[in-house]
């Protein structure tokens, strides 16, 4: 094994480093909840704003607690759906990067009646949208994993498989000429 080859190690050290990423960005989403709370009089919308960083904590924190499990089983295994969950995660982030876009056309892009107000949405616009960009790096992680145990899963039995002509017979018999 060359030094360049990932090792089980190396993938738990990387998820450690989401997780740390994730804790922080969670910290800093508690204390600008609590900021909305408090200047919500301020707010056009407080509830979209509440709804928006309640819906990012529920978010990170299953991402925390997936990469706890897949941290956890790792040592024993290296399973298939450990590369699978981190890839959907990392899928999930790119997908959820227009929500970011939604809120700051929503609640910031536009002339605010509190402008003091719109650092604090920045900032939690910014927040969100960079830690959805830190989980990209599970898709790393995910190809990694899959390094160290051995690739992809062994190809599928060729008689479970169907090209495309066998496919459509199979569904739509052809009439029989009599």
């Amino acid at each position: 094994m060359t030094s360049a080859e990932p090792t089980v190690a190396a993938v738990i050290e990387q998820l450690g480093q989401r997780k740390a990423d994730a804790l922080h960005t969670l910290d800093l989403l508690r204390v600008q909840r609590e900021r909305v709370d408090a200047d919500q009089a301020f707010l056009e919308g407080p509830q979209t704003v509440r709804e928006y960083v309640d819906f990012f904590i529920g978010a990170i924190g299953e991402v925390v607690a997936e990469i706890d499990r897949i941290s956890g089983e790792l040592p024993q295994r290296v399973r298939r759906e450990h590369v699978d969950v981190l890839r959907q995660i990392a899928s999930n982030c790119r997908v959820e990067q227009r929500r970011c876009l939604v809120f700051r056309d929503k609640c910031i892009n536009r002339p605010l009646p509190h402008e003091k107000m719109r650092p604090l949405l920045n900032d939690i616009s910014v927040t969100t949208r960079d830690q959805l960009t830190a989980f990209y790096d599970l898709s790393t992680a995910a190809s990694r994993l899959e390094q160290v145990a051995g690739g992809a899963e062994p190809p599928p039995d060729p008689r479970l498989t169907l090209n495309r002509r066998s496919l459509f017979t199979r569904f739509f018999k052809l009439p029989k000429d009599e």
